[in-house]
């Protein structure tokens, strides 16, 4: 029986280097915990980043080694531009809609909640994602709003008796 060799994509080589990229971080943000917590390794709070970047380390070398089997770094390095231009040069990319959500993301985590009580700057930011993803009806955008941040404040805050920010 003849079995054949899958050669992986540079779709696959570009995600497997960015996975390496945060299993990095997540290792030097591991000893951070690690550092700051003053305890032995066995007992430390870092004990779980450290193994579950272990793991995507792992999962992280078996894609870069898949995505690089059958190619030459030439044409992997090829693909890889070509990939790249086509995903942000296409008019139905979904590039403008990932940039802008994490940028909404971003202006909730460090303008709103530092400025705002939590149920203001979370129906803010609810209220701009699903207007800038054009989610739904205006009218059923503010029900989700109202429905989600008031049913979370009554969870945290009156069931639980948990302060929120």
């Amino acid at each position: 029986m003849r079995t054949s060799v899958r050669t992986g994509s540079s779709g696959e080589f570009f995600s497997a280097i960015v996975l390496l990229l945060f299993t990095a971080f997540l290792f030097q943000q591991s000893l951070l915990i690690h550092g700051d917590a003053k305890v032995p390794w066995p007992v430390s709070p870092a004990l779980l980043p450290v193994f579950l970047g272990c793991c995507l380390l792992l999962c992280s070398l078996i894609l870069l080694m898949r995505s690089c089997a059958g190619q030459n770094s030439k044409d992997l390095i090829g693909a890889i531009l070509t990939q790249t231009r086509e995903w942000f040069g296409a008019e139905e990319s979904d590039w403008k809609r990932i940039c802008g959500g994490i940028l909404l993301l971003g202006l909730y985590i460090f303008v709103f909640i530092p400025v705002f009580e939590f149920w203001l700057s979370s129906s803010l930011f609810l209220l701009a994602i699903f207007l800038f993803l054009r989610a739904a009806a205006y009218w059923k955008i503010l029900l989700v709003t109202a429905g989600s941040v008031g049913g979370i404040i009554i969870l945290f805050q009156k069931i639980f008796n948990v302060t929120l920010p």
